[in-house]
């Protein structure tokens, strides 16, 4: 009988109140004329009943719709959905919480699941642990993983990284067997690093004062993370060391790594200059690896003193063309030259200059000290009109600082003071001599010549000594080409300490800060590897950039309510065409896809 109704009804004005009585009626044709016939009255109803009566006509007569108005959608929640999925789905993909072996938790808040969650929290957001459980709520990952939102506090935060740290050893395991099963010969280089994060409040065991790469190890404790990547930048190691640990000694444990644990032996070290000396790549030596390094520049005239004659022609103005025509010199690029000067002492050395860099540091040289010889007749000016005695070791000192300053200290000679007396009236008219000084600093000729031989150069050191019919296996352009993909592992501690906040600690236990790092390193892993997805098909490298995971920001997981059923219901928003191809691009087609999960695109009436 329903099917044939619809809801209708009347209305009158009462004391200026518009009122409304509502009936069932059907619709009768009498000859020409059409009437509506009230077959059951209802009365008044409120605005949500008359929503709930006409659903029911429309069940009634099979015509429920499936799209509503948007006036009967109530959204109810919007949480971060998409950018956290993709973090998710490349753990998952390198099903890296099957490396969690070691004393872990299990259970719906496991510890390889807590570790999981911290790693996407410093992919997209890095808060302190105490801020993590807030930041969860406004995602969709306790949907996700069905995990109780009120167990993941920062109590349990703390217990599951001793836990995670325990699983440290077995995680680099993991990532090198992953990494080298894939890709056997991205090992043929191993990249190895240190650097400096510094701690703030409670002090820590692993804390201490030291050399810091940022210049804060004077004013702060510091850890220190040593870090070993392979040639495509993915880590399979690393180590957290106290603040004061000296970089040349940090090298033979991992040597040792490489050689017994990975099984590494036909591979080559890549280390920076702070780390070379002769007991270690005596250590390389014996273990019958490769090593690629440079020299400090302090050390390149007892290896290069001669070659480095014939770059005392060269000239800001003019280098572009006099480095074509330098003896034994080849052209690695538009940017960087080089010579092969062969083995000597045992050790295969390679001579390089950068044209920009010397005329860089050539010019800026020349400006300082310009701008000192400006200084110095400023201040015997001054000191020329003193009004007071002046101070003798005041007066050296501020021109030293001022050297200091300028960082060219070491081409002057030793500050000269002679003594003057300057006459000053007084008010009554009686004269006073005053004490003061005239400055003379010598520039040290030697010196500055000397350096000057060393801008834009540099050496390189490699113990790659073999030949075949004269000719060394390895080329010089190879080492060096070695050498520049060391900018690898300086990109990869410019996203942990930038990107993925790792200074300051917010904690200060030693296992915990050690446990910090191994989610940093996990989230660094698959930052570099969503990165290198996204160059194969976009041509640029978003590795340390905002835009990393800007196209995913906007996928949104929302929650509506439908007003006329009661039916709450999750909605992901809908992704624009870009997003959809960048998702299949990178391997992640099941993204992609409008339709979400069973378990997050319905849930329960509330």
């Amino acid at each position: 009988m329903l099917k044939h109704l619809h809801l209708g009804y009347t209305q009158n004005w009462y004391k200026g109140k518009l009122y409304r009585s509502y009936n069932f009626s059907r619709s009768l044709r009498e000859g020409k004329k059409v009437r509506k016939k009230i077959m059951i009255p209802v009365g008044p109803l409120s605005d949500e009943q008359v929503i709930q009566m006409r659903l029911l006509l429309k069940v009634a007569k099979g015509k429920l719709p499936q799209v509503l108005p948007l006036k009967e959608v109530d959204p109810l929640k919007e949480v971060s959905y998409l950018d956290v999925a993709v973090v998710s789905s490349i753990w998952d993909q390198w099903n890296i919480s099957s490396a969690f072996k070691v004393s872990t938790r299990q259970g719906k808040l496991s510890t390889s699941l807590v570790a999981k969650i911290l790693t996407i929290n410093r992919c997209l957001h890095p808060h302190s642990h105490y801020s993590i459980p807030k930041w969860v709520k406004g995602t969709a990952l306790p949907e996700m993983f069905s995990f109780p939102l009120k167990k993941l506090n920062d109590d349990k935060i703390y217990y599951e990284l001793d836990k995670i740290h325990k699983n440290k050893e077995a995680l680099e395991s993991f990532l090198f067997q992953e990494t080298f099963r894939r890709d056997p010969e991205s090992y043929e280089f191993v990249n190895y690093d240190l650097s400096t994060s510094y701690f703030v409040g409670i002090k820590c065991n692993l804390s201490e004062f030291g050399r810091s790469k940022d210049d804060k190890g004077a004013r702060r404790r510091q850890v220190i993370l040593a870090l070993m990547i392979n040639d495509k930048g993915y880590p399979f190691k690393w180590d957290v060391l106290p603040g004061n640990t000296a970089e040349v000694k940090t090298l033979e444990d991992n040597i040792n790594a490489c050689v017994h644990r990975f099984g590494l032996r036909q591979i080559s070290l890549v280390f920076d200059r702070g780390i070379v000396s002769d007991k270690n790549m005596e250590l390389v030596d014996k273990k019958s690896l490769k090593y690629i390094s440079a020299l400090d520049k302090d050390q390149i005239p007892k290896i290069a003193g001669e070659e480095l004659k014939a770059l005392a022609s060269l000239s800001p103005e003019n280098i572009a063309t006099e480095i074509k025509v330098l003896p034994g010199f080849r052209e690695f690029d538009e940017h960087f030259y080089f010579k092969d000067l062969g083995e000597l002492f045992s050790k295969r050395y390679i001579l390089g200059i950068n044209p920009e860099l010397f005329s860089n540091e050539r010019k800026g040289r020349q400006e300082k000290i310009h701008l000192f010889q400006e200084f110095l007749p400023s201040k015997n000016q001054e000191l020329g009109r003193a009004r007071r005695n002046r101070d003798k070791s005041a007066t050296e000192r501020a021109v030293v600082d001022k050297l200091r300053g300028l960082k060219i200290r070491k081409f002057f000679k030793k500050v000269e003071l002679e003594e003057i007396k300057v006459k000053r009236y007084l008010k009554n008219g009686s004269e006073k001599m005053i004490k003061s000084f005239l400055i003379q600093v010598p520039i040290d000729q030697d010196k500055l010549k000397a350096s000057q031989l060393l801008d834009g150069v540099c050496l390189f050191v490699s113990n790659h000594r073999e030949r075949k019919k004269g000719k060394f296996i390895s080329s010089a352009k190879k080492i060096i080409l070695a050498y520049r993909h060391k900018e690898q592992i300086e990109s990869a501690f410019k996203n942990i300490k930038s990107f993925l906040k790792i200074r300051p600690f917010y904690v200060n236990l030693d296992d915990h800060v050690e446990a910090v790092y191994t989610i940093c390193v996990l989230a660094y892993f698959i930052n570099r590897y969503l990165s290198h997805r996204r160059k194969e098909h976009e041509g640029k490298d978003f590795l340390n950039s905002k835009e990393l995971y800007a196209p995913f920001s906007s996928g949104k997981l929302v929650t509506l309510k439908n007003n006329i059923s009661g039916e709450i219901r999750r909605k992901i928003i809908p992704l624009e065409r870009y997003q959809i191809a960048l998702l299949k691009n990178i391997g992640l087609e099941p993204l992609a896809m409008s339709k979400l999960p069973e378990n997050l695109s319905q849930v329960k009436p509330m």
